[in-house]
């Protein structure tokens, strides 16, 4: 009997231990997912994309995914679909904000306007700290190399935003009587766009907005030597 009765004390001590630890995990858990409720869904994306903007999407692991942003690998997935899901999420907040603010869109007629833009790309203080890695756009097109159906709808967006942004100023200029009758809109709105990506490429590069000094002054003055007043 005392066999029985110090197997059966073991017992009841062994569910207690059991029974304490799953109320442990549980509470953990349940503090956890608490603090997961915290993390603002729009804050995490746009610290993803800083991240994926700095590492690119290879470089960016999702260990330091998830410690800087807060955001759990368990969450990446039931939330936000996996890294790739989230990359692309980055990438269209981005693609958001640039159309909102940051892209060519002078409609005054003005060529000081376009020569700005430029020289506004190589100010700290009108840019992210993201800024000094380049275009997050042009950065995730090479490294996806074409390969990629999703970011290439996305850099097809890109594009077609700073084309027609140019163009339209152009066009706004030319009606102004600010180019000559003969300017060709189209041709030139392609060399500002090249000059535009070239100037993120060597921003990149050097991992600093100050290296596209030289580039984004020269650009600017070749723009107002197309003006006619």
């Amino acid at each position: 009997m005392s066999c029985n009765l110090e197997d059966n004390c073991y017992t009841i001590r062994v569910d207690r231990f059991i029974s304490s630890q799953l109320d442990r995990n549980v509470n953990a858990e349940s503090s956890k997912m608490s603090r997961l409720k915290k993390i603002d869904p729009e804050a995490a994306v746009q610290a993803a994309m800083a991240l994926f903007w700095q590492h690119g999407y290879s470089g960016l692991g999702t260990r330091q995914l998830e410690e800087e942003t807060g955001i759990t690998r368990f969450t990446l997935q039931t939330s936000y679909g996996g890294k790739k899901s989230l990359f692309l999420k980055a990438l269209d907040t981005y693609l958001d904000v640039f159309e909102a603010h940051l892209c060519p869109n002078m409609s005054d007629g003005e060529m000081e306007a376009i020569a700005v833009w430029f020289e506004q790309r190589i100010e700290p203080s009108n840019l992210p700290d993201a800024a000094n890695y380049g275009c997050l756009l042009l950065n995730s097109t090479v490294e996806f190399a074409a390969e990629d159906g999703d970011v290439n709808l996305r850099a097809e967006r890109f594009f077609n935003m700073m084309r027609g942004g140019f163009n339209a100023a152009l066009s706004a200029a030319k009606d102004k009587g600010n180019l000559p009758p003969d300017f060709d809109i189209a041709a030139m709105a392609e060399v500002l766009l090249s000059g535009a990506i070239g100037l993120n490429i060597v921003i990149r590069a050097a991992a600093a907005n100050s290296a596209g000094k030289n580039m984004a002054y020269s650009i600017a003055s070749m723009v107002r030597g197309w003006a006619t007043n």
